[in-house]
């Protein structure tokens, strides 16, 4: 696909001139799917964890360890083999790739609330992940076929946009379905059977994509590390992200308990509304100017803010124990990410060749799933250790001290790159 035959947003409605039918077809249908697609993998997200919570039981030993394999397993798989599946994308197409993605992940979550144990609940989480790893990095690769170095920020904040919206209205609607369950387990369930619906009609839109023409990648190995070698700025950019996502993993065994016990199944979907609800305020402020930012202001703005997240958490344990506080932090997290989303992936998407976007969206996440499957690992394992000693709620008191900090030291990291610079430049 050539330049000219890209998606101008700076243009308003005239990027259809060149194709009005295909370009205007398919851009509806990115919308589409990343309103739906979006709303699925954050209420799935979020809600994994939470369910893996509700299911325990005094015979489970080592549950820290458990749930931090839930944690670590999903990102590791659904990261680390985005490099793979990215590549895949670059030579069969992006519909493929999204179509089965998104019916797996579909299917595979319709049967969690089956399992009541948190064991088999790992291994449940394995193939999800998968299905997850196959879909993400295609569709991000479609947002790059689809425009221009000079307007992507806008589109990506714009997708990003519908995706929060979408998110925050069917958050509010799982919400409410679940007060009709008369236990704790029928409110999870009602919930994550939400969240399969929303996967299964994304792919019933899915459908109708058609893979844009775009240069298409003739040597087919599923996993290249020639970018590292060749874009330095890029290596710059995977190492101080990495080190981020270590310190962001480290609360993930962490942060489930905590809002487990001090909100219901009900009020944990008002906590993520507050984040999608902060998101959508931070995209709408900043869509007429985030193209004219530097990538590293918007990526710095969006993970520092971060450490306020557990630093949140350790207040409500320790002095403020409601739910309606909790959701100022995950408000402040729904503001970080609003910036750093776009920002990521227009960093990502600038730095890769024409040829090879689905390759760089997937090695970045390669090594960011390591990052994160360590961090929150070595996080749940050091619990289980650890609680032998304190006990629970001091253990989880420690941690979330920790990790304010080692959040607030590795944001710092993102002061130090540089702007993007393509390979080929």
């Amino acid at each position: 696909m050539q330049d000219s035959e890209k998606i101008d947003i700076s243009q308003g409605d005239d990027f259809t001139s060149t194709n009005p039918d295909g370009l205007a077809k398919t851009l509806f249908l990115v919308y589409a799917i990343s309103a739906v697609g979006t709303a699925a993998r954050f209420i799935s997200r979020m809600f994994i964890e939470l369910y893996a919570v509700v299911i325990r039981t005094d015979e489970v030993k080592a549950f820290g360890t458990a749930l931090a394999l839930i944690t670590s397993l999903r990102n590791l798989i659904q990261l680390a083999f985005q490099s793979s599946f990215g590549r895949i994308s670059d030579f069969l197409g992006r519909k493929t790739l999204i179509l089965i993605g998104l019916f797996g992940s579909g299917v595979t979550l319709s049967l969690f609330p089956l399992i009541r144990n948190v064991w088999v609940l790992v291994i449940g989480v394995v193939f999800f992940s998968l299905f997850i790893a196959c879909y993400s990095p295609a569709f991000t690769a479609l947002l790059g076929d689809l425009t221009k170095k000079e307007n992507r920020a806008s589109l990506l904040n714009l997708v990003t946009l519908i995706g929060a919206i979408a998110s925050l209205i069917c958050l509010l609607v799982a919400g409410s379905l679940s007060t009709g369950g008369s236990t704790e387990h029928l409110q999870y369930t009602i919930i994550l059977e939400s969240a399969t619906g929303l996967f299964l009609i994304t792919g019933i839109i899915s459908i109708f994509l058609t893979n844009p023409p775009t240069e298409k990648l003739e040597k087919k190995d599923v996993l290249s590390f020639a970018p590292l070698r060749k874009n330095k700025r890029f290596r710059n950019f995977v190492v101080v992200g990495s080190l981020m996502g270590f310190s962001m993993s480290l609360g993930w065994p962490i942060f489930p308990v905590v809002r487990a016990e001090y909100a219901s199944a009900q009020q944990n979907t008002y906590l993520w509304a507050a984040f999608s609800g902060f998101m959508i305020l931070t995209l709408l402020v900043t869509k007429p100017f985030i193209d004219r930012m530097s990538r590293k202001s918007i990526l710095f703005i969006g993970r520092f803010v971060m450490f306020f997240v557990p630093l949140n958490l350790v207040i409500t344990v320790l002095w403020v124990p409601e739910w309606w506080h909790m959701a100022i932090g995950t408000a402040v997290s729904g503001f970080g990410n609003g910036f750093y989303i776009v920002g990521e992936s227009a960093f990502i998407l600038d730095s890769a060749t024409e040829k090879e976007k689905g390759t760089y969206t997937g090695l970045f996440y390669f090594f960011m799933g390591i990052a994160t499957f360590l961090g929150s690992l070595l996080s749940g394992i050091l619990r289980d250790i650890v609680e032998l000693s304190l006990g629970e709620w001091h253990t989880i008191i420690v941690f979330l001290w920790i990790i304010t900090g080692m959040r607030f030291t590795a944001s710092l990291g993102f002061l130090l790159v540089k702007s993007p610079k393509n390979a080929n430049e």
